[in-house]
């Protein structure tokens, strides 16, 4: 299928007259109706109805006059902005992350490397666990910011902006007794809802383990992100145990330190920054910002 058999179509649908549609085109009839053939044989369907007086669109012709028109439009947008002399001058900045989670302190930070570099042009990709690393290694992508993860590429640096401690997260009914701390022991007694452990840090990981084991899979709920292990504990469905990265109060819900659980590593990841003067300003806007933001 091609423009010029849409366009023949179309004229033709307009006309109901092939010797006009084919003026109006400055071709030839024969051409029209060659035209108009191949493309009834390409989409097996009878698009015209004729006689030696008359012609009128079938019903599969009225149908497929719609998605003509739709095409056509678009090949002419595609072809006015590839024939546009305005260059997109703005610098891009992709920013890779395993969850919507990451880009929660963003936001301040990209206000003032704005204010650096007006033409900036932020891009956020959010990659599967297992790909992320890849394509921070291929160049994929400029920074990569996340929880620290053991056996990354020695090619790959970490720069650490916080330590985020490990919280639970509940309903007061669900705790038998007040309490302003709690421990893993604490957890063993209580449904769980934990972060998925293949998108999650090994010192997460460790903890997880030691706060699941010898427990039933019934009492245990798995999340991908901070927000749906948060909605669950105001559910009443257990104990959020999350990385205190949302710094939101929530109704009815209580937030507990979880003394004997190590604080995570939170970072940037990148490459190199050789050659690389916005990964050089993210960093250093990074290290200064995240003081104050976590």
């Amino acid at each position: 299928m091609n423009t010029t058999q849409l366009t023949c179509f179309l004229n033709v649908a307009e006309t109901l007259n092939f010797a006009r549609a084919a003026e109006q085109l400055n071709v030839t009839q024969p051409a029209v109706t060659q035209q108009i053939h191949s493309l009834e044989t390409e989409l097996n369907q009878q698009l015209f109805r004729r006689t030696t007086r008359t012609v009128e669109l079938t019903q599969e012709g009225l149908i497929f006059l719609g998605d003509a028109k739709a095409m056509l439009e678009i090949f002419e947008r595609v072809k006015k902005r590839s024939e546009s002399t305005v260059v997109d001058s703005r610098k891009s900045f992709i920013i890779g992350c395993h969850s919507n989670n990451d880009l929660l302190y963003l936001a301040p930070l990209l206000e003032e490397m704005k204010n650096q570099v007006p033409a900036l042009y932020p891009i956020f990709r959010v990659i599967p666990f297992q790909h992320l690393y890849q394509r921070l290694s291929e160049e994929a992508v400029d920074v990569v910011v996340a929880f620290h993860e053991e056996g990354i590429k020695k090619a790959i640096h970490y720069q650490e902006l916080a330590k985020i401690p490990v919280i639970g997260i509940a309903k007061d009914h669900l705790l038998t007794k007040p309490k302003e701390e709690l421990h893993l022991d604490d957890l063993r007694k209580i449904p769980l809802i934990a972060l998925n452990p293949q998108k999650c840090p090994e010192e997460y990981r460790r903890l997880l383990h030691r706060a699941l084991e010898n427990r039933s899979p019934t009492e245990i709920y798995f999340c991908d992100a901070v927000e749906a292990a948060v909605s669950l504990a105001q559910a009443g469905y257990g104990v959020a145990v999350v990385p205190d990265i949302l710094h939101s109060k929530h109704p009815f819900l209580q937030s507990f330190p979880i003394v004997d659980a190590a604080p995570l590593s939170y970072g940037v990841y990148y490459k190199s920054l050789t050659g690389h003067s916005l990964r050089k300003i993210f960093l250093n806007l990074a290290k200064e910002m995240f003081i104050h933001l976590i």
